[in-house]
């Protein structure tokens, strides 16, 4: 994020100014925070989508070895122990997510 140009005698800004320069820059936060979380989201939804394009590849393929059976029902319990609560809207919730498709994806990439 470009930085605003140093301002030339702080001593002698007011209260007023500053508070105008601190609004610039938080509308310039909100706009890139609206740019890392699209970016964000989308990079989770394709690897969700890498992750049902490789078990869908599986399934119509070879099918699944007993070990990698038992990935699948290891997966399925990580899926279901997911404790999230979307109406509270936390970061932690977003790490949860985005750790569990990390894991996920190393487990099927041992496939």
């Amino acid at each position: 994020m470009p930085a605003d140009p140093p301002l030339s005698d702080r001593k002698s800004q007011t209260p007023k100014a500053l508070s105008l320069v601190a609004r610039q820059q938080l509308l310039l936060i909100n706009g890139v925070l609206d740019e890392v979380a699209r970016n964000y989201l989308a990079r989770l939804h394709r690897e969700i989508n890498e992750l049902i394009r490789c078990l869908e590849k599986k399934q119509t393929g070879a099918g699944f070895s007993r070990r990698e059976s038992k990935d699948l029902r290891d997966m399925l319990k990580r899926i279901s122990d997911l404790q999230i609560d979307p109406e509270r809207g936390r970061r932690k919730d977003l790490k949860k997510i985005d750790a569990l498709i990390g894991e996920l994806q190393s487990t099927v990439e041992r496939w």
